[in-house]
């Protein structure tokens, strides 16, 4: 072992365990951003007196907003690691609630939603999680590792949303938002903070001759043409198109057409509970499966997975059909988060792989902004959600036959390493 990591300790599995522990609980915590939307959907547009339209395009600008920051966020991460960019995202997820729920026109609630939450939940994202995971989980166990900590998530359909429908009965949507936000600048950002403090300290024992000491590298725009020279990541964000869009149906689309389909808010909760816990399993076997070296296998998987999902609530909405789909598109739900991430940390330089994740999740939020709008487009032209049901499906089907076509990323060769830029 070189002596550069002789001077500070290793990080212990104890440590490691404490840290993996309270970004979980971030991750749970920061996918109330998402999922209160997707609950209140309804309640939101009623008492802006909107259209399902009319409030969808404010998730389609989210979903812009966090397409753009991906790249952005990721190249932060990069550079001052996946911890405390965590710590920066748990700070703004309170401001963004609370002005959500303050916000009182739809105008504002949109600026709010769309820019601060929108920034704040790809600060929370798998991006400086995919980071966090490389920097300090060295053991060869980085897909199980990345998937219990992005299981937080996956927490929160099962948890959460059972919690913000009940909530929802009692009191305003307003409120409930008010309530999250203060226990997020109260009780989580203390937390986060914490957090970023012990990554540094265990994070020390690394050699120097990080990106910091490379030219090359100081700039996002040299981060980024890196990883752009690089195929394989440009296949794997196409097919990530596929994820984006069909999320878009989950959290914007999925719970109204189970209204449309006279399922109540019992029947939504438990649907999206079943594919919570199912998104549990599906991680957990997914990531002992890449740390396997069947990174490619459970890709493709995934995404076969979700078209058969698709058309199974395509061809049966009912509520055992809802409830089938829950359990498909689950196994399906994080499988291909972590088959993707863990590909990139193999095919590209460690010191880049955070703007790599977060140009891959760029291309996602796109799809995620595509399906939301038309879905709701779509849905208002019919009076159905079949159309972009069916579109789900296709997009999917193509993204498995994209992954088929790449060879393994454990054969491939890597992507170029950085060069440095000439100084002016």
């Amino acid at each position: 072992m070189p002596t550069a990591r002789s001077s500070t300790p290793v990080p212990g599995r104890s440590a490691l365990a404490i840290l993996a522990s309270a970004a979980f609980l971030l991750t749970l915590a920061g996918s109330a951003l998402k999922n209160t939307f997707q609950v209140y959907f309804l309640p939101i547009a009623h008492s802006f007196g909107v259209s399902r339209s009319g409030l969808a395009w404010a998730a389609t600008l989210f979903a812009v907003t966090t397409a753009l920051a991906s790249p952005l966020v990721g190249g932060i991460a990069d550079r001052i690691g996946g911890a405390r960019t965590l710590a920066v995202g748990t700070f703004l997820a309170g401001l963004a609630m609370i002005g959500c729920a303050l916000s009182g026109q739809l105008w504002l609630f949109v600026v709010v939603y769309c820019l601060v939450a929108a920034l704040a939940v790809t600060m929370l994202s798998y991006v400086p999680l995919g980071v966090f995971v490389d920097q300090l989980f060295q053991d060869g166990r980085k897909g199980l590792s990345y998937a219990l900590i992005t299981n937080g998530a996956a927490v929160g359909f099962v948890v959460l949303v059972p919690l913000w429908s009940w909530l929802g009965g009692r009191y305003s949507w307003q409120t409930v938002l008010e309530g999250i936000g203060v226990v997020f600048l109260v009780v989580l950002t203390p937390l986060s903070l914490v957090l970023a403090r012990q990554s540094d300290r265990l994070t020390a024992s690394k050699p120097a001759g990080g990106a910091e000491d490379r030219p090359g590298l100081q700039s996002l725009g040299a981060r980024v043409r890196l990883c752009l020279r690089a195929a394989p990541l440009r296949r794997l964000a196409l097919a990530f198109v596929g994820c984006g869009f069909t999320m878009a149906f989950i959290d914007v689309h999925f719970v109204p057409l189970m209204t449309d389909h006279h399922m109540g808010g019992t029947v939504s909760s438990s649907a999206v509970a079943v594919l919570g816990v199912f998104e549990i399993a599906g991680s957990l076997l997914a990531g002992w499966l890449c740390d396997r070296k069947l990174v490619k296998q459970v890709l493709v998987g995934a995404y076969a997975a979700r078209c058969l999902a698709m058309l199974l609530v395509w061809a049966a909405p009912s509520q055992a059909g809802v409830m089938l789909f829950g359990i498909v598109f689950g196994l399906s739900y994080l499988a291909s988060v972590i088959a993707s991430s863990l590909w990139i940390a193999q095919v590209l330089p460690a010191e880049v792989r955070g703007t790599a994740m977060g140009l891959t999740w760029m291309v996602h939020a796109l799809g995620v902004a595509g399906g939301s709008q038309l879905g709701a487009v779509l849905r208002d032209m019919t009076g159905s959600y079949q159309m972009i049901v069916l579109i789900c499906a296709a997009l999917t089907a193509g993204s498995a036959l994209i992954i088929l076509s790449l060879g393994s990323p454990f054969q491939a060769s890597r992507a170029p390493q950085p060069t440095p830029e000439p100084v002016a």
